[in-house]
């Protein structure tokens, strides 16, 4: 049995987590095929960031969208997961057709590398956590370009921010890790999944108003103009998800959803230079910098909540 190193992680090995051993399974096989990442590559960067990324998964249910061939073969979704290990947590849950769904949840460094195991390359929790699913820690406001200059994207978070202001409210920003920006904005306790929503529909609708050219809430894709981008509000229902920051994607190059500063949107950047070979010398420099996501509390505006 092993413990865990980060030199090399290859073939199949045993590895101790915690209390926990974990077996890990195919080690060698490519994920990404241009750059020759492997499914140990995946790992050793997981492990890399772990005491970072825990915090925001720890205690919430999983959604898994498995590529066990990587990203270039067919993936899958699933939520209903059998015959675990007794290290992995789960909680059945039903969903809306009222189907009862065993689901995995986050609790630790051992849980989080089985699910990786699996082949999940990105980790989409709830936004609320077991004790308290029926009210989100945070709403997500989901930057989508459809084809619009990723500088436009940077804009109209730019305007996001500008509204949050407005209501004084802050939120946090980080890359999506596939083509847009998502801007977290932390909620406090008693806020249900309804509050959320309206509330993140209301922001959204203010963005898209205040800069109409750049900024659309128009789902259909044929009722947009060119180069505006879609600000969705429609993650935040409850079992609804968003890749967690520091997540990997299953995107080229092996992106991560990295957090940014308002001052690093305002400069500019490329979603590129956030990667699985990026992101852990990026934590050592700068630290967390979605750390103040889970200790600010913010009350929804009362006229929000009465919409």
């Amino acid at each position: 049995m092993q413990y865990l190193k980060l030199k090399r992680i290859e073939g199949r090995k045993e590895v101790k987590a915690g209390d926990s051993v974990v077996d890990l399974t195919h080690l060698d096989k490519v994920y990404w095929p241009d750059q020759g990442y492997t499914k140990g590559d995946l790992i050793r960067y997981y492990i890399q960031v772990s005491r970072y990324i825990l915090k925001y998964l720890k205690d919430r249910p999983a959604i898994l969208v498995r590529y066990p061939n990587g990203i270039s073969e067919e993936s899958f979704y699933q939520q209903n997961v059998k015959d675990l290990p007794d290290f992995v947590e789960t909680l059945k849950l039903k969903n809306q057709a009222g189907r009862a769904l065993n689901y995995v949840i986050y609790s630790d460094l051992a849980s989080l590398l089985y699910v990786v195991n699996l082949g999940t390359i990105a980790q989409n929790p709830w936004h609320s956590r077991t004790r308290n699913l029926d009210e989100p820690d945070y709403v997500v406001i989901d930057l989508d370009p459809h084809g619009a200059p990723f500088s436009t994207v940077l804009k109209v978070a730019l305007v996001v921010r500008e509204v949050l202001r407005d209501l004084g409210m802050s939120g946090y920003p980080k890359t999506s890790g596939s083509s847009g920006i998502h801007v977290y904005i932390p909620i406090s306790r008693g806020h249900d999944y309804d509050e959320a929503a309206r509330f993140a529909e209301s922001v959204s609708n203010r963005v898209a108003s205040f800069a109409p050219k750049v900024a659309t809430v128009e789902r259909k894709i044929s009722d947009r103009k060119k180069g505006q981008v879609y600000v969705d509000w429609q993650q935040n229902a409850r079992g609804k998800s968003a890749a967690s920051v520091y997540s990997v994607r299953a995107r080229p190059l092996a992106t991560v959803s990295a957090p940014v500063t308002w001052d690093e949107i305002a400069r500019g950047f490329e979603l590129s230079d956030f990667t699985i070979k990026t992101v852990p010398d990026r934590l050592k420099k700068k630290g967390d910098l979605f750390d103040g996501l889970l200790k600010e509390r913010q009350r929804l505006p009362r006229p929000a909540r009465e919409q």
